[in-house]
């Protein structure tokens, strides 16, 4: 197994600074109760297990296929997860869960976050972001309500965010967390990114397990993460 970066003193979140096909394989099978992450689109001169690719050709395509393929190995059987992408990707990561319904985890369903402004694009401007809703053979997704709409509306700027270029907000990834696990579960982020699924796992006392490449925003996620944590420890106000 592979030494994590660093461990939170309670033991529950888990942070590597690597690639996360270095990490994945050396994970326990069975280990992870759910997934919520944010593959990266395009790599745009970036590198991965040697692999460099935009993310509609091939090359992102096989290097998706071995991501899940080792989601697939650690998730449960009823695990849930969710996975941003957007319409060039969104086939892509269908077709990465390859066991189908009846084996391994699969794409159930897409969920819409309306952004409530305009971003690029032309002639439509883009206005919103795309998230799979994946799921294990034998899940049952009975955290979610049968009326819930696949519909989130919630403000979120296109544009510069103060933790990383796709920053994702916290609040809409709490939702996510509470509708595919329950507290005490340990939630797995291959992208970590600045570490938005980390805050929300420590303010909905999920466990978190993360990996990020980048040492730049590996350093961010973590001070985050440390700061959410501290955050918990304050004593409530007499006000």
């Amino acid at each position: 197994m592979i030494a994590p970066t660093w461990e939170s003193e309670d033991g529950t979140v888990t942070l590597y600074l690597a690639d996360c096909l270095t990490v994945l394989p050396t994970l326990p099978a069975g280990s992870v109760d759910a997934v919520v992450t944010d593959p990266p689109f395009a790599f745009t001169g970036g590198m991965s297990f040697g692999r460099s690719s935009m993310a509609d050709d091939q090359f992102f395509a096989h290097w998706w296929r071995d991501i899940c393929t080792h989601l697939d190995r650690i998730a449960k059987d009823n695990a849930e997860g969710f996975i941003w992408c957007d319409w060039r990707t969104a086939a892509t990561i269908a077709r990465g869960f390859y066991g189908g319904q009846n084996y391994g985890m699969y794409l159930a369903q897409m969920l819409f976050h309306y952004r409530e402004m305009p971003g690029q694009g032309q002639p439509f401007r883009s206005s919103v972001d795309m998230i799979a809703y994946v799921r294990g053979s034998k899940a049952t997704g009975q955290r979610i309500a049968n009326t819930t709409h696949n519909w989130i509306s919630r403000y979120w700027y296109y544009g510069k965010h103060v933790y990383h270029p796709t920053e994702k907000d916290t609040e809409i990834t709490k939702q996510l967390l509470e509708w595919c696990s329950d507290k005490g579960a340990f939630v797995l982020d291959s992208f970590m990114g600045s570490g938005t699924t980390g805050v929300a796992c420590v303010q909905t006392g999920r466990r978190f397990i993360g990996i990020e490449i980048e040492p730049t925003y590996f350093e961010i996620a973590k001070r985050r993460i440390i700061e959410a944590q501290m955050q918990l420890r304050l004593p409530l106000s007499n006000d």
